[in-house]
């Protein structure tokens, strides 16, 4: 599975419990590391602007429209 869509996955993880969301927002952070720069974040839209114009740029999501920066 493409790491992009893993995040995708994880990212969408309701959990209920403090210890299993610290874990989650952990595992996010380590493999955003390995998504190569301009990788596009699909099916997920920009909070500011709504448009479906994300790339991940460091490890953070960086809307390409509206140029919102979400580090994480």
């Amino acid at each position: 599975m493409p790491i992009d869509q893993v995040l995708k996955l994880v990212g969408g993880l309701d959990l209920d419990s403090k210890s299993i969301n610290t874990w989650k927002m952990g595992v996010e952070r380590a493999l955003k590391k390995y998504l190569p720069n301009g990788t596009k974040a699909s099916g997920q839209k920009c909070p500011n602007c709504g448009q479906e114009t994300l790339i991940y740029q460091e490890g953070c999501l960086i809307c390409t429209s509206c140029g919102t920066s979400k580090c994480g």
